[in-house]
């Protein structure tokens, strides 16, 4: 078997791999960018030292793949798959990606979420903004908003994350906002003192950053405000990376139609596997 865990030795190779297609696996190269702790890396090693696959596995059972294609041998990566503590609870990345992971599982997953995942590059990007409403102000939020962003990011949770309103937790969501503040870009819109909508990004790759958490209350949709709040995220994007992504749920029409108003196109099917839930 050619699978090993990944050491300091086999990082040049693993983002050789990684790289040339970033855009497929942020949340990975984010991870590894970031030296954030909590995860093991998995790599499948060809002879002459090159990664042809991997596998972020982290602390709460999160599994982020990156697999060529062809997907690795199943029999070879549920072996290594059957080893991982704590156990698979979910799998997040590009469809044939998950598919194989969840081929290799002995279980099939609970929930499956399906999403386009879309793309934007520096040069591609021709928004046309409407005007902004009276007294709209944009502006990049930091842990001092972390009160004044809580009802939005509850909100964009309980209709967009969570599979379950029970799965939900106040003191959890508080402190998960507090520490993408800090690390993350996110950028709010305030109209006379309230915050009516958000956007940030969720991972930040070293060419890439990933968007997410976009979102507008309902009363004060179809405005124009995600669309302005996206703009102004794609601004600090862009001064930092040539590339922007997210990936959006295939059903959610308004959304996709916003970001291919800004320029987004679709590249890829996302999923998100969930096991327990």
């Amino acid at each position: 078997m050619s699978w090993r865990p990944a050491g300091r030795r086999d990082l040049s190779a693993l983002l050789e791999f990684l790289l040339p297609e970033e855009a497929l696996f942020v949340p990975f190269t984010s991870r590894l960018r970031s030296g954030a702790h909590g995860y093991e890396v998995h790599v499948d090693v060809g002879p002459g030292g090159n990664v042809r696959h991997g596998f972020l596995h982290t602390s709460n059972g999160l599994l982020l793949p990156a697999f060529s294609d062809p997907a690795p041998d199943r029999r070879e990566l549920a072996q290594v798959l059957g080893g991982l503590r704590p156990m698979v609870h979910s799998i997040m990345g590009i469809g044939r990606c998950v598919d194989a992971v969840e081929a290799s599982l002995p279980l099939p997953s609970t929930t499956r979420v399906e999403y386009f995942l879309m793309t934007l590059a520096r040069d591609g990007r021709h928004p046309v903004l409407p005007p902004d409403p009276p007294g709209l102000v944009l502006r990049r939020a930091d842990t001092g908003d972390t009160d004044f962003l809580f009802p939005l990011q509850k909100c964009y949770e309980l209709e967009e994350v969570v599979i379950s309103p029970t799965h939900f937790n106040d003191g959890q969501c508080l402190r998960s906002l507090r520490i993408s503040l800090k690390e993350q870009l996110v950028y709010l819109a305030e109209i006379s003192g309230t915050a009516v909508a958000k956007a940030g990004t969720n991972a930040r790759g070293y060419k890439v950053d990933q968007i997410g958490g976009v979102y507008t209350v309902p009363s004060e949709r179809d405005k124009g405000l995600g669309k302005a709040v996206v703009s102004e995220l794609l601004k600090a994007v862009f001064s930092e990376k040539p590339e922007a992504c997210l990936f959006v749920k295939k059903h959610n029409r308004s959304a996709i139609a916003l970001y291919e108003r800004l320029g987004f196109g679709p590249v890829n099917d996302y999923v998100i596997s969930y096991y327990g839930m």
